[in-house]
């Protein structure tokens, strides 16, 4: 009988010890490492660069609306201006078809070098939207892709420039 309190109590325990870590940082998402940062800044010559001011397939595909931060439509094109702790609100909107969530693909991306975030996202996940508090970008200037498709298979892709102050 004793052995069995025991052996509970341990398992008890281990089971705590495990789940508490993920409880903790459950509140807040570090989107990209300062590695990760590093590897993915743009230089000055690549921002000016900028991104197609217009996304691939809108007008049939679904639509990629950013509630949270603000975007703002530039030379360079779609800017996002955001401090390094941001709360993030992407919407995404039926165009001709519903949205298939999961055909959704994000990326930081620098020349032939990109960084898929669309797992790391996964979690925050609500319908047809991300919603996550606390995140963490690490100051910089990155180049983000969105790419998601609605059930008929009508694609939209969308570049944004990211300035994280």
């Amino acid at each position: 009988m004793l052995k069995t309190m025991h052996l509970f109590l341990a398992a008890t325990l281990l089971t705590a010890l495990l789940v508490m870590p993920s409880v903790s940082t459950a509140g807040s998402l570090s989107l990209l490492s300062a590695d990760e940062a590093q590897e993915l800044a743009l230089d000055d010559a690549e921002w000016e660069k900028g991104v197609a001011s217009k996304g691939i397939g809108f007008g049939v595909g679904p639509k990629i609306v950013f509630e949270s931060p603000e975007v703002e439509n530039t030379d360079n094109g779609m800017v996002i201006k955001s401090p390094s702790q941001l709360s993030l609100l992407v919407v995404f909107k039926d165009g001709v078809a519903q949205v298939d969530m999961n055909t959704l693909n994000i990326r930081a991306r620098k020349g032939w070098f990109s960084k898929n975030l669309t797992q790391r996202l996964a979690p925050y996940l609500e319908g047809n939207s991300i919603k996550a508090e606390n995140v963490e970008i690490p100051s910089g200037r990155f180049k983000l892709e969105i790419k998601i498709a609605d059930s008929k298979g009508n694609e939209s892709i969308q570049e944004y420039l990211c300035e994280i102050q």
